[in-house]
């Protein structure tokens, strides 16, 4: 079997939320895919939980990827501001919160 090209238009201002998903996509012939293939197998009857989980498989592989550049991309031009160091002592109490915390968030 071959491969068969089909043109589809989109109305910029209508169909805005539709190109502003396609432009985040890596692969957006794959993602048009999966998308079209959602809605069929929810319009034949297809569980929502299951054409979820089928979506959610689909774009799996790409999911770290796609994070990291969003992340990178939010943080491109941020600055951390320079603070004055602190001359005072550290709270133990405190210190032991914030070290717990950072642990469980950054724990793999």
């Amino acid at each position: 079997m071959g491969r068969v090209a089909k043109l589809v238009t989109f109305d910029e201002e209508r169909d805005a939320d539709i190109l502003a998903w396609l432009d985040n996509q890596p692969n957006q012939s794959a993602a048009m895919r999966a998308a079209v293939r959602a809605y069929i197998r929810l319009n034949n009857g297809a569980g929502r939980e299951e054409t979820v989980r089928e979506a959610v498989e689909a774009v799996l592989p790409d999911l770290r990827e796609t994070v990291m550049a969003a992340v990178r991309e939010a943080l491109a031009n941020y600055r951390i501001p320079v603070v004055p160091e602190y001359a005072g002592e550290e709270d133990p109490e405190l210190a032991a919160i914030l070290d717990a915390q950072l642990g469980e968030f950054f724990e793999e």
